[in-house]
């Protein structure tokens, strides 16, 4: 495989089904959309779906159930500000005695790139395709992944060390509402370093919103994003019944237009890629390239 593709949801319920090939409900048609568009080359990419949403779905669930029983109005309201906002509020580092719901979404994360692993080997670029809340825990899970790979005893599989990091495709993506916390605001570092120098150059981060969106933002006007997101690209996405309206937030995995994108963007970072050897973890190379200490 030439190019590793892993796909992370949003907020709001998804379900917990998978297909013959690994991939959840939620971001089949995406696939599909993507590996029609890429034509031959498709058969060089590996993708694969990153589940988190059992995390904090049950819990919802089981409060909305509860309040059956209450004199509450609106329920069709209360039920979607439940299923957004508290998947928003659930995941939250705090306290770390108390802190398993962050670790709990984190190991599901571990757990979907371990599955990708297995079908690529140790230095095939990886790139992520981030919706809505998605682009907020990926950006947290590569963040814990750096500080780790300072360390000495930091891991050495640069896939999985996500320092083969190519792309960060974001759509619908609501990261500025999680730095106004904090003066100043540092993002990721991007592109990971076990690129080759030309790939490190073709590297890209784009973030593509839905102009009416709510939950969908730009990013390069964050404090520091310029650096490193290409482009933030308007987009409407959906039906035009849906397209100018807030609605459109959980339309893009379905969109001919940004699947068409998208497709664009992974086809230029293909030319760029060169055949990656398929190995297991365990025969990875122990020094595949230099960690973040030694880049200084």
């Amino acid at each position: 495989m030439q190019l590793a593709i892993a796909i992370i949801h949003g907020i709001g319920t998804q379900q917990d089904s998978c297909d013959v090939d690994g991939q959840h409900a939620y971001a089949r048609e995406l696939i599909h959309g993507l590996q029609r568009r890429l034509g031959p080359v498709a058969d060089s990419v590996a993708f694969q779906s990153l589940y988190w949403a059992d995390v904090l779905d049950k819990r919802e669930l089981a409060y909305l159930e509860k309040l059956e029983r209450e004199p509450v109005r609106w329920r069709w309201m209360r039920r979607l500000v439940t299923l957004f906002l508290g998947d928003a509020s659930g995941y939250r580092k705090v306290s770390q005695a108390y802190d398993t719901t962050y670790e709990q979404v984190h190991q599901q994360i571990r757990n979907g790139l371990n599955a990708l692993r297995a079908k690529v080997g140790p230095t095939t670029p990886l790139v992520v395709l981030a919706h809505s809340l998605g682009g907020h825990i990926i950006s947290n899970y590569i963040w814990d992944q750096q500080k780790l790979n300072s360390t000495p005893s930091g891991p050495r599989d640069p896939f999985l060390a996500l320092e083969t990091l190519a792309g960060i495709m974001t759509f619908g993506c609501n990261i500025p509402l999680f730095t106004f916390a904090y003066d100043p605001v540092q993002p990721i570092r991007f592109p990971g370093h076990c690129l080759d120098k030309v790939l490190q150059r073709q590297a890209r981060w784009v973030n593509v919103y839905a102009p009416a969106d709510l939950l969908g933002y730009p990013l390069r006007p964050v404090q520091g994003y310029a650096d490193i997101v290409r482009e933030d690209v308007p987009m409407p996405v959906g039906p035009w019944y849906k397209r100018h309206t807030p609605l459109s937030h959980l339309e893009y995995w379905r969109d001919g237009r940004f699947q068409t994108y998208l497709a664009k963007q992974l086809g230029e970072l293909l030319q760029y890629c060169t055949p990656a050897p398929e190995r297991s973890q365990s025969s990875a190379p122990q020094e595949a390239c230099p960690s973040s200490q030694d880049r200084g």
